[in-house]
């Protein structure tokens, strides 16, 4: 233990992603915290309007004066999700023992309102779920309703001016598909999901931080497996189960933060643009979409303290 914290100690240019991690700039955090983080976002390729909201109490685990370690907490709160064609909302809970790592899960009841094309299921994973066909299908939507569980991992890091952050997270659906419907189409995540099965996402961003740490811009990376059974997942007429419905994505990531001040309610606002190519996908390389058309976000997000921190 005490090789690792030198390690820690050592590597003293290390720091958090403060966005993320809600890192007090001016001190250590309180031994009781109740935050909150909103993220406004609107998609294009695929097409994706959102809110998503997190509301926790954290409770500290120990005190320390090192950046790498002083951010340590015990949280559960409340995980909303909503857009105009699902409900998501749930239990959180999440567990940092340390600033730079942490591990959160949440257990989400989702609700699809039969809107926008969703939701829409499908016999296994070789069906063919590219926007046209759910486009043409848009008679055979149906609501839904059900239960997702996420698992969560985040690592971050800041050397300098060089801001590093790994997301991670698995996922496992239980929806109410129709008869025969063995995967069904998540819009969330662009994915062929397998229905009480799980499936991987994982976001790694390279960020420069400048202009008095207010702009950060960069590359992000994205990556998303889904793990089918075979005999759950593919339509029993399928001779062949050799099917390629992971994803990658990569681009520009530029944000800019217009003020940050330890403790207010309305803290962080940031602004941000996120435009990414598709490397692989089953639709979204020529099949159904130009690989040339890239992912194209636009969105705004805050965070803040409810309880005073001083």
């Amino acid at each position: 233990m005490h090789v690792f914290i030198r390690i820690l100690m050592l590597a003293a240019a290390l720091m958090p992603l403060a966005v993320s991690a809600q890192m007090l700039n001016d001190q250590p955090p309180p031994q009781h915290r109740i935050v909150y983080k909103s993220t406004f976002a609107l998609r294009y390729n695929p097409l994706g309007l959102l809110l998503d909201s997190r509301f926790s109490y954290r409770y500290r685990l120990y005190e320390s004066d090192s950046k790498a370690l002083r951010d340590n907490f015990l949280g559960l709160g409340l995980a909303p999700t909503v857009s105009p064609a699902f409900l998501r909302v749930g239990p959180y809970v999440e567990f940092n023992p340390l600033t730079l790592f942490g591990v959160w899960a949440t257990m989400q009841y989702v609700q699809y309102f039969g809107s926008f094309d969703l939701l829409q299921g499908f016999p296994g994973a070789q069906s063919d779920f590219s926007d046209s066909a759910i486009k043409r299908n848009t008679a055979n939507r149906f609501s839904a309703h059900g239960w997702e569980l996420t698992l969560g991992a985040t690592l971050q890091a800041k050397v300098s001016r060089l801001l590093v952050r790994s997301q991670a997270r698995l996922v496992r659906g239980d929806l109410n598909l129709r008869p025969g419907d063995r995967i069904y189409y998540d819009q969330l995540y662009d994915v062929g999901a397998p229905n009480r099965g799980w499936f991987f996402t994982h976001d790694l961003d390279v960020l420069y931080q400048g202009l008095e740490n207010k702009l950060i811009a960069g590359a992000r990376y994205t990556a998303t497996t889904p793990f089918y059974d075979r005999a759950r997942h593919f339509d029993p007429g399928d001779l062949n189960t050799e099917v390629s419905n992971a994803s990658h994505r990569v681009g520009p990531f530029v944000g800019y933060t217009f003020k940050t001040e330890d403790g207010a309610r309305f803290n962080t606002p940031t602004v941000f643009l996120l435009v990414q190519w598709w490397l692989h996908h089953r639709f979204r390389t020529g099949e159904d979409t130009s690989a040339a058309l890239p992912l194209l976000g636009i969105g705004f997000q805050t965070t803040g303290d409810f309880l005073p921190v001083k």
